[in-house]
């Protein structure tokens, strides 16, 4: 479709669809232990998150599970209970307000929140 209008050409919806992508905002969260709980900040700015995505990143990446729970509409839903091993997680087709994450093992267990808005 590009091609059809030049070569850095883009259509409307092209255009649309490429804006989702310039804001976004990485966070690290650290779990400390099991009963460990982060939660993301950027929901303070108004901006609810078009698209998630959940890497691991450092620490005893394994198959410890944490649970994550998705801000939508000014309320968390249910538990969705994932193991490092499948990480990256990549969420979209809502607004998420925000993300929460809790559990990891006894070391410092970091998963990395990149939120596009």
């Amino acid at each position: 479709m590009a091609s059809k209008y030049g070569r850095n050409a883009f259509t409307v919806q092209e255009a649309t669809n490429g804006a989702t992508y310039y804001t976004y905002k990485s966070q690290d969260l650290t779990l400390n232990g099991t009963a460990a709980q982060e939660t993301t900040d950027w929901s303070s700015s108004g901006q609810s998150a078009k698209e998630v995505v959940l890497f691991g990143k450092g620490g005893e990446i394994d198959d410890d599970a944490v649970t994550i729970n998705f801000k939508v509409n000014g309320s968390y839903g249910d538990n969705i209970v994932v193991n490092f091993d499948n990480l990256p997680l990549t969420v979209k087709g809502m607004l998420i307000d925000q993300v929460k994450i809790t559990g990891g093992s006894g070391d410092d267990d970091v998963i990395t929140v990149l939120s596009f808005h």
